[in-house]
């Protein structure tokens, strides 16, 4: 253990110095940030945030004073005192700088909003993406009044999409985008208007250094073609940048539930590869340093250029410039510096670059690894006593990457990935590999086709080998566990925490502590991927995830999940409120985006046992489901049950059958009324799950038989007016109603006339938009419902008082006060008087006697 312990301490590392430029860096990005946030609430209306700014205005000025005062006092800038100033100094730079931005994009939208129909003329500044109605492509506007605006170009399906860097002229009229937060978004990556072409010239490519790459990359994007599937889009991607076959794609999902979507897009990790290859190269001949910086320098530009400017590319580009320039000039080379003086530069030219994700990513990953790489790799080399050096190094690496980059992680995709580790060891090494040898493939085959062809072909097969090992790890259980955003607290917390680690600098003192603390590591991921314990009795939530489906069924360990609502992140980051793990079942309605588009958030995340589809798909439909769920398990095998009227399973102690659709279906009713519809039956109680099932289906269910009571009816196709029917609520006759349904959504859900339907009933309405996710406890007696957070009264279409649906339930067996305690069963009008008078007794009459009756 002594031997260790010194041998631990004679490999330690130093601790790293934090040079100050790179508080400035950090003081410039928060001011870019806080800025844009005043621009944008001034540009939609909203008036000007005069507390927020005023507020930070007299903090910026006492701590001017301050500064200032020590640095009279002391007759020289202390540390503490250029620290100050340096803040001061970001902040006021990084707000100039946003703020010059809002004015200069609201000037050149401003301007196009009165450019009527004219000819255009531009350069295609991305790779053009695909959608239902046809292409789009973003054009930097050249000469002309506007030029240098940027303008989104949807094209008809008719015209073929213009590459990358390719000059075009175009007839359009544009359009300013909705002051929304996708008009937002739209701003921040420099779009100035949307516009719709009738007309479009592809012109050619243009002269230059710039025109002459964008031309080669188009020729090599067709060269590397020859390579089909999934592993033909990753070469390109990964190669080349040309994500139009990669984005949304399976192995795109893979890598993301792998954490590695740094892998799949151009960063660089990949500019480092290239310029490695350079430099390797460079060593075998006799070229003087300089020029051999010199040529690095040109193939890093030359590469980030050619794959499209991604930010976190342009980063590793200004860094590896800095990093040449002081190697040149005798600086003693300092890897924090140079990142902090590329985020400064990069905020500088592109103050709103602040807000993408993989810039972002990028910063905080290579942060972590300049500042806590070393003492990560000490600790788990120490804890194999020194052996498998590069490997323990990279998997280090890996742990203080995936640390500092989880805030970000978390918020945009909604998960943690537990198989990073390992994918990092078994993936990462032949992709970059295969990015080499790829490029070199591509570069060939302009001189030797037959050779270069070869090349590209062992560069197929390495990624084809990286493909399916990807898609084996992600659907490993617990490849990746569902989070949802962390508040803010908790990222303070981190930050702190980190400070701390970097403070003390605690090296391991032996091979023992070292092992201990990697066990507890190892014990917390199994503990996170298992899961916590499922409720104690049957339990139906409706998730908020916006404008859709997603139900849970629960009792114990068995689960299942009743659609997925439109969106894999956000579904992700509702069953991480959940800490579901495994999914016995899931049922998809019908074949509508709203309740089937989350179908992919569920890979990596949840082990799925079976997948049910209405009987009316007879194997047609739902093309996007069933191209998903190979990926859903290592073995690549989902069982698909068809379902119709009559089948039954049990969810633990509860009943499940199926009321709708019947084998005999009609075969031209809509998508709708295909919609599988439920009844969840408890010893207690019964929930109806309707899908989005129409007039046509509430009628075959009622000549049927089955359009029988249930206490609680999740209504159907989110409340609009064709959804639930006056003859369907009068066989169901709820007591309590669920609309599934999105905050300000465009289609008016739910309706004022099914809301009014439901409240003259007697029935209590419960919206997702107002009450987050609800909750429907099933207990012995009977159930109750439960909402995540409280609401208003004063809101649209509710019923209640305000209440703290924490810590006050409506019981669904009505209750009445006799002699110190409740009677269950009782009608609703003898609720006790904190239920009955005020607002709420005044907002619907109580429901019919008949209302109370309870089945089971």
């Amino acid at each position: 253990m002594t031997a260790d312990r010194d041998t631990t301490h004679s490999n330690a590392p130093t601790r790293p110095s934090i040079p100050p430029v790179v508080w400035l860096a950090v003081s410039v990005w928060i001011g870019a940030r806080a800025a844009e946030a005043w621009w944008w609430r001034i540009w939609s209306g909203r008036g000007m945030p005069w507390v927020a700014v005023c507020g930070c205005v007299v903090a910026w000025s006492a701590a001017a004073v301050m500064v200032g005062r020590r640095r009279a006092r002391m007759g020289e800038w202390d540390p503490a005192a250029t620290l100050g100033a340096l803040v001061l100094i970001g902040l006021a730079l990084g707000v100039g700088c946003s703020a010059m931005r809002g004015a200069s994009w609201r000037a050149e939208s401003t301007y196009l909003a009165d450019a009527g129909a004219r000819d255009w003329t531009g350069v295609v500044t991305a790779d053009p993406r695909d959608g239902a109605y046809g292409a789009s492509v973003r054009v930097r506007v050249r000469g002309g009044p506007y030029d240098g605006a940027i303008l989104g170009v949807r094209l008809p399906k008719s015209i073929a999409a213009p590459e990358y860097g390719r000059v075009v002229t175009f007839s359009a009229i544009p359009k300013l985008r909705d002051r929304d937060e996708r008009g937002r978004a739209a701003a921040r990556t420099g779009e100035n208007a949307v516009a719709s072409a009738w007309v479009l010239e592809d012109v050619g490519w243009p002269r230059g250094v710039t025109g002459a790459l964008c031309r080669w990359r188009a020729g090599a994007v067709g060269r590397l073609s020859v390579i089909r599937g999934d592993a033909g889009a990753l070469m390109r991607g990964v190669v080349l940048g040309d994500r139009r076959a990669l984005a949304g794609s399976a192995v795109d999902e893979d890598f993301r539930v792998l954490g590695l979507s740094h892998v799949v897009a151009v960063s660089g990790s990949h500019l480092a590869v290239v310029c490695g290859v350079v430099l390797a190269l460079a060593r075998r001949t006799r070229v003087p340093k300089r020029w051999v910086l010199v040529g690095v320098v040109c193939v890093a530009t030359g590469y980030t250029v050619l794959t499209g400017l991604a930010l976190s590319a342009v980063r590793s580009c200004v860094m590896l410039v800095a990093g040449a320039i002081g190697e040149t000039a005798g600086v003693r080379r300092d890897g924090s510096g140079a990142l902090a003086l590329s985020v400064i530069g990069i905020v500088a030219v592109s103050p709103w670059s602040v807000f993408d994700i993989g810039f972002a990513l990028s910063i905080l990953a290579v942060a972590g690894l300049l500042i806590f790489g070393d003492l990560a790799a000490c600790w788990v080399s120490a804890a194999f006593s020194g052996r498998f050096e590069k490997t323990t190094a990279l998997l280090g690496g890996t742990l203080v990457a995936q640390l500092c980059t989880l805030p970000i992680v978390v918020g945009t995709f909604g998960m943690l990935s537990l198989a990073a580790p390992a994918a990092n060891l078994v993936v990462v090494p032949p992709a970059e590999v295969a990015i080499c040898v790829g490029l070199a493939g591509a570069a060939l085959s302009g001189v030797s086709a037959p050779l270069g062809m070869l090349v590209v072909r062992a560069a197929g097969l390495i990624l084809e080998f990286v493909t399916r090992a990807a898609a084996l790890l992600a659907a490993m259980p617990g490849a990746a566990v569902s989070v949802g955003a962390l508040a803010p607290g908790l990222v303070v917390v981190g930050s702190l925490v980190l400070a701390w680690v970097w403070a003390r600098w605690p090296v391991p003192s032996g091979a023992g502590v070292a092992r201990v603390a990697l066990a507890g590591v190892l014990v917390l991921t199994l503990a996170a991927g298992v899961g916590p314990r499922g409720p104690a009795q049957v339990e139906v939530r409706v998730l908020d995830v916006g404008q859709g489906d997603a139900i849970l069924v629960r009792d114990g360990s068995k689960t299942m999940l009743v659609d997925t609502g439109a969106d894999a992140t956000v579904l992700r980051q509702a069953l991480s409120r959940t800490g579901v793990r495994v999914i016995d079942a899931v049922i998809l309605t019908h074949d509508h985006d709203d309740h089937i588009g989350g179908f992919a958030g569920l890979a990596g995340v949840a082990r799925i046992g079976w997948i049910g589809l209405p009987v009316t798909t007879a194997g047609e439909g739902f093309t996007a489901v069933r191209a998903q769920t190979p990926r859903l398990t290592p073995r690549g095998k989902v069982e698909l049950r068809l379902l119709q009227a009559g089948a039954s399973w049990r969810v633990g102690r509860a009943t499940v059958r199926v009321l709708w659709p019947a084998a005999d279906a009609p075969d031209d009713i809509g998508t709708n009324d295909t919609s599988i519809v439920l009844e969840v039956r408890t010893a207690s109680s019964t929930i109806v799950l309707t899908g989005d099932a129409e007039e046509a289906a509430q009628q075959g269910i009622a000549d049927r038989g089955l359009l029988r009571h249930a206490d609680v009816l999740k209504v159907p196709h989110h409340g609009s007016k064709n959804g639930l029917t006056a003859f369907g609520l009068a066989g169901w006759t709820p007591r309590d109603a669920l609309v599934s349904v999105g905050t300000g959504n465009d289609f008016g859900h739910p309706s004022p006339e099914t809301i009014s339907l439901l409240e003259h009933a007697g029935v209590r309405v419960w919206r997702t938009d107002a009450w987050g996710d609800l909750t429907i406890e099933c207990t012995a007696r009977g159930y109750r419902v439960r909402a995540a957070r409280r609401v208003s009264a004063s809101r649209p279409c509710e019923t209640m008082a305000r209440v703290d649906a924490l810590a006050f339930t409506f019981r669904a067996l009505i209750a009445k006060e006799s002699r110190g305690r409740y009677e269950f069963g009782r009608p609703s009008a003898c609720l006790p008087d904190l239920r009955q008078r005020g607002s709420a007794a005044r907002a619907r009459p109580p429901p019919a006697q008949g209302h109370a009756r309870r089945r089971g």
